[in-house]
């Protein structure tokens, strides 16, 4: 793979600094700042090994290390609603 074409749809891929959420468990981290590559076309994004890596020693950590800030956000589950 071209390192500047999409995988997924072969779209262009640009260097970004993103703000990227991770799912691990059932806790949600957020991490802000994060060099990566976003597909033009289909808004994927790609971390490199070395990113993605330092994010699950980060999580892993996560009881030690003192986080910049914290978000609260509502959940509401679709089952209790009618469609």
């Amino acid at each position: 793979m071209n390192p500047s074409t999409c995988a997924r749809c072969g779209g262009t891929l640009e260097r970004q600094t993103i703000t990227h959420t991770q799912l691990w468990g059932n806790e949600l981290y957020e991490f802000e700042s994060v060099p990566a590559l976003v597909c033009l076309q289909c808004s994927e994004v790609w971390l490199d090994a070395g990113v993605a890596q330092l994010i699950e020693k980060i999580v892993q950590q996560q009881p030690q290390l003192q986080p910049k800030k914290y978000h609260q956000v509502p959940v509401f589950s679709l089952a209790e609603f009618s469609l």
